[in-house]
């Protein structure tokens, strides 16, 4: 194998579209966010936002794949996935269906 690429930083904007709140176990809510690459835009629907014990989880889109087991749907690396988790965290404080577990 080749030696890895090296690219230039490129910003990355994320923004949390929609928030709708469901009543249905943990699951407490469904997010839309919009992920921005230098101009291309990629929209995950179905993010979870589920209850736990240490508060709220946010797990990205699943699918059942051919042998009946749940697969992502969407793989990202961590230095998205962070920043978005924190994103939906935000906005669903804001809409009042999470709350700070540090004030």
């Amino acid at each position: 194998m080749g030696d890895p690429i090296s690219a230039p930083t490129t910003a990355i904007g994320l923004t949390v579209l929609a928030v709708e709140p469901v009543n249905s176990g943990k699951l407490f809510a469904l997010v839309a966010a919009e992920i921005d690459i230098e101009g291309v835009s990629v929209v995950v629907h179905g993010i979870q936002a589920l209850r736990c014990a240490a508060g709220t989880r946010i797990e990205l889109p699943k699918f059942r794949d051919h042998t009946g087991t749940w697969r992502s749907a969407v793989t990202l690396p961590d230095e998205i996935k962070g920043p978005l988790g924190d994103a939906i965290l935000e906005a669903l404080i804001e809409c009042g269906l999470a709350k700070r577990r540090f004030g």
